[in-house]
């Protein structure tokens, strides 16, 4: 999945998806069961403040790719002034990087309660730059930054209205309908509305009694993925190996049936050569770099024991240190 700069709203009128948001308190989750359960999108505490990263964020994220959900993060920010909040979000992009395609549902600013007790007396003006500076320097990464707030926060202005509108509205308030506060940020329309903390843990996988639910009125399909460099298709010559913008693997890259997939930006480095080599193909036996997902599965298996032999090579159907140098060497 390519990245998502700015997210889509859905039509008025058209249903909604149902997400949820986690943090380290949730504890076990079972992603699998909460997608059965009817959540498809997941906004996940990436950390907090200038240097902590939420203890379950990578095994959260990770398995909430492999369960196939849309996915969102937040970071809950503490600072007193806009030099720390460059430096939350400095942290909080450093936490995020290795999975930035995968994020699709925006970062977002969360500046609630205990970041004011913290922060000591701020004026609303003031307040409302930290989180300014906070998400313009999200968006310098490519990713569409939005806020996290309660009905209070706008209704009593500690937010000042120019941010609010500035920004896509993720609103807190539990209630069974929405305010008009909702329709506050940007476009006019509410991105998302939290609207139970009450959500029950066991009904969705989740470890903790409680869960925290939300309506999602974004366009949660996510774009089509094109990696950098997709002139194969039209000219496979002109693709080199020195071409490939990922990380090559420090692990043998392999495939065991009944085991869990791997996945990461290394393997997209294995994948995208085997598109090289034009084993990733579509109905129409073109080369298909859609198919560069970072999931290791039957098909980037089979398609690198095709490569091991035309390559003569040892058709072991692991990728290590052999097939690599032979790969960055064909």
């Amino acid at each position: 999945m390519a990245i998502k700069k700015v997210m889509t709203l859905l039509d008025s009128g058209s249903e909604i998806t149902y997400g949820c948001d986690v943090s380290y308190y949730q504890g076990d989750i079972n992603f699998e069961t909460m997608k059965a359960s009817g959540i498809s999108a997941v906004i996940i505490r990436a950390g907090y403040g200038t240097a902590t990263t939420d203890k379950r964020f990578v095994s959260y994220i990770n398995a909430a790719i492999k369960a196939g959900l849309a996915i969102g993060v937040y970071w809950f920010i503490y600072a007193a002034d806009t030099a720390v909040a460059m430096l939350n979000a400095q942290k909080c992009l450093e936490v995020i990087r290795p999975y930035r395609e995968f994020i699709t549902l925006g970062v977002w600013a969360d500046w609630e309660y205990d970041s004011d007790k913290r922060a000591g007396t701020l004026t609303a003006e003031y307040r409302s730059k930290i989180v300014h500076m906070f998400n313009c320097k999200i968006e310098t990464e490519g990713y569409e930054a939005g806020i996290y707030s309660n009905q209070d926060y706008i209704q009593s202005k500690k937010f000042q209205p120019w941010l609010i509108s500035l920004y896509p509205l993720w609103f807190a308030k539990y209630a069974s309908s929405i305010s008009s506060h909702a329709f506050e940020g940007k476009n006019g329309r509410p991105y998302m509305w939290q609207y139970s903390s009450t959500g029950v843990g066991k009904v969705h996988g989740v470890s903790s009694q409680n869960l925290d639910l939300n309506k999602v009125y974004v366009d949660i399909i996510p774009d089509a993925s094109v990696p950098p460099a997709d002139t194969v298709t039209d000219s496979p010559d002109r693709v080199k190996a020195a071409d490939n913008p990922y990380p090559e693997p420090t692990r043998s890259i392999y495939w065991r049936a009944g085991k869990g997939l791997m996945y990461g930006d290394d393997v997209k480095w294995v994948q995208w050569h085997l598109w090289r080599f034009g084993l990733f193909l579509d109905k129409k036996g073109i080369p298909d770099a859609g198919q560069i997902d970072g999931l290791w599965g039957a098909k980037s298996d089979e398609a690198l024991g095709i490569a091991q032999t035309r390559l003569g090579l040892k058709q072991d159907k692991i990728c290590g240190p052999a097939s690599r140098q032979t790969f960055k060497e064909t």
